[in-house]
């Protein structure tokens, strides 16, 4: 499990919710955190701000890209 969806789990956030807040599709948010395809920068960075640093635009860099 990547820690986004971990994040996302922990927070009890729905996917809907937070694919909509990030102003990204679902389709793509799942991409993200079922299929392992890695955001892009804009996005990482949204997506640290969103979690208020928890998941860090750096927790990207060590993932496969797919």
């Amino acid at each position: 499990m990547n820690k986004f969806l971990a994040w996302i789990k922990s927070n009890d956030k729905k996917q809907r919710g937070v694919a909509e807040k990030l102003d990204i599709s679902t389709a793509t948010l799942h991409d993200i955190l079922r299929k392992g395809h890695m955001p892009s920068l804009r996005l990482a960075y949204e997506i640290e701000q969103y979690t208020k640093g928890a998941v860090t635009v750096y927790d990207w860099i060590d993932q496969e890209p797919k």
